[in-house]
């Protein structure tokens, strides 16, 4: 498996924007495939925020993460995040998932941030086990939310 950033592979962004709908479509209703691709487009940067990283095997796309500034609306206070992870459901329980959040905290270190934020529907522990810390719970885009961080600085949460 390899990690790359999507704008290297762009021929994945129809297919990663699939997935994003599929698992957060309920949030952003409104919100089609093409708009999510066409969002996944402008935020392919490259050591910069917004970037997706994009985890691979040959011309199959295995999971994606992106560190972009803001995640929610309602926490400006708080940049950049973690965000967008996800992995094809027959590719779960293979470390790809925690390598690509390895990735985007490399990613975020690299470029001088000292704390990096996400939200979660489901996942706390999953998280939790990779090192990210309980910040607040809140209700987000009509769904009740986890917001963690990481404290990139001292390589643990906070």
């Amino acid at each position: 498996m390899k990690i790359k950033y999507l704008a290297d592979r762009p021929e994945f962004v129809p297919v990663l924007a699939a997935w994003h709908r599929r698992e957060w479509g309920h949030l952003r209703p409104d919100e089609t495939v093409e708009m999510r691709a066409a969002k996944l487009r402008a935020f392919s940067g490259r050591r910069e925020v917004p970037s997706v990283m994009a985890a691979c095997e040959e011309d199959i796309l295995l999971g994606a993460a992106m560190l972009i500034a803001h995640d929610m609306d309602t926490r400006m206070q708080w940049s950049p995040w973690l965000a967008g992870v996800v992995v094809a459901p027959e590719h779960r329980r293979r470390g790809i998932g925690a390598a690509l959040v390895e990735r985007v905290i490399a990613e975020a270190r690299m470029l001088g941030f000292p704390m990096l934020y996400l939200y979660t529907f489901s996942t706390e522990q999953y998280f939790s086990r990779l090192g990210w810390r309980f910040v607040e719970r809140a209700n987000y885009l009509g769904a009740d939310v986890t917001i963690m961080s990481f404290d990139i600085k001292h390589g643990f949460a906070t």
